[in-house]
C-alpha cells in the first residue's frame, strides 16, 4: 500500500472515528458538533399521531384502568377464597376465573382456580372441560400445580381410559362395518328402484304425448283419447312412485353418511370421549410429546 504524508491543512479536515465493529475509520471533519440522541427502547404505536396532551391523557386513562383491574382482581380473589373455604367449589371457581380475566399473570388466581375446579384436588372431572383446558394451556404455573397435586391420579386415569378405549374400539369398528354393508345394500336397492321409476315416468310421459298428438290426426279419436288418459294416469303413478323412491334413496344415503361418523352411536360417542380425554392427558402429562403439543414444553421436565 502507498503511504502518503498529510500536510497540516489536510490533517485539519480529517477525524478518526470508531466504527460499530470496533475499528478506526477516517471521516471528514465538518466542524459541526455531533449530537447523540437517546431513543426509547419501546415505542407505543397506539400513541402515534396524538399530541403530547392527548398522549398523557391516554396514558393516565390506562393507568387508571390498570389500577381498577388490580382492585377488582383483589376483591374477586378474596371472594373466591371465602367460597373455597365454605366448600362452594363451583362459585369459587367462577370467582377465580373472573380474577384471572382481570390479571392473567396472577398466580394466586390460577392456584385458586384449579383448587376450586378440582374440589381441593380431590376430583379431576372439571379439568376435562373446555374452560379449564384453556386455562391449563395458558398458565404454566397452573399446569405445574395440577401435575404436582394430581399427576399420579391423572396417570392412573389415563391407564383406565386407555384400557377401556382399547376394548371398545374394535367393537365399534366391527359394528360400523356390519352396518356399512347393510346400508350400502339398502342404498343400492333404492337406486335401482329409483332408476326404474324414472324410466317408467319418461316412457309413460312419451306415450301420453304421442297419444294426445294423434287425437286430431285420426278420424276416430276414441282410441287416442283413451290411450292418452291411460298413459296420463300411469305417468302420474310413476311420478308418485319416483318421488317416494327418491325420498327413500335420500334417507338411505343419509344413513350411510351417519354411519361413518364416529359418534353416531352410543358406543361410538363414548369412544370419541375417551380418545379426546386420552389426547388431553397425553399432552398434559407429556407421555407422548408432539411438535404441536397444545401445552408446549412438558412442565414436569423443568
Amino acid at each position: 500500500m502507498e503511504e502518503r504524508i498529510l500536510d497540516e491543512d489536510e490533517r485539519r479536515g480529517i477525524l478518526l472515528k470508531k466504527t460499530a465493529d470496533g475499528q478506526t475509520d477516517a471521516v471528514e471533519d465538518t466542524g459541526e458538533e455531533e449530537v447523540a440522541f437517546d431513543f426509547p427502547e419501546e415505542y407505543d404505536e397506539t400513541l402515534a399521531g396524538l399530541s403530547q396532551a392527548q398522549a398523557e391523557e391516554e396514558l393516565a386513562r390506562r393507568e387508571k384502568a390498570h389500577i381498577e383491574a388490580q382492585e377488582n382482581c383483589r376483591k374477586l380473589l378474596e371472594e373466591g377464597k371465602a367460597l373455597l373455604a365454605e366448600g362452594k367449589f363451583r362459585e369459587a371457581e367462577d370467582a377465580f376465573a373472573q380474577a384471572s380475566v382481570y390479571d392473567s399473570e396472577n398466580t394466586e388466581a390460577a392456584d385458586g382456580l384449579f383448587a376450586a375446579a378440582t374440589k381441593n384436588f380431590t376430583d379431576t372431572e372439571r379439568l376435562y372441560s373446555d374452560e379449564r383446558r384453556e386455562d391449563l394451556m395458558r398458565t404454566e404455573e397452573g399446569r405445574k400445580l395440577v401435575l404436582e397435586k394430581l399427576g399420579d391420579r391423572l396417570r392412573e386415569e389415563r391407564k383406565l381410559l386407555g384400557s377401556e378405549a382399547d376394548s371398545l374400539r374394535p367393537q365399534v369398528e366391527e359394528k360400523r362395518s356390519e352396518r356399512r354393508e347393510a346400508f350400502a345394500a339398502n342404498k343400492k336397492h333404492y337406486i335401482i328402484r329409483t332408476c326404474i321409476a324414472l324410466a317408467l315416468t319418461v316412457a309413460f310421459a312419451i306415450a301420453a304425448a304421442i297419444s294426445a298428438d294423434n287425437i286430431l290426426r285420426v278420424q276416430n279419436s276414441t282410441v287416442p283419447v283413451a290411450l292418452t288418459a291411460v298413459f296420463g294416469v300411469l305417468t302420474f303413478l310413476s311420478v308418485t312412485m319416483l318421488a317416494v323412491y327418491c325420498a327413500k334413496l335420500i334417507g338411505a344415503n343419509r344413513l350411510c353418511r351417519e354411519n361413518e361418523k364416529a359418534d353416531s352411536t352410543k358406543d361410538g360417542a363414548r369412544l370419541v370421549l375417551l380418545e379426546d380425554r386420552l389426547a388431553f392427558l397425553d399432552a398434559l402429562l407429556g407421555e407422548t410429546p408432539t411438535e404441536e403439543s397444545p401445552f408446549g414444553e412438558d412442565p414436569s421436565e423443568e
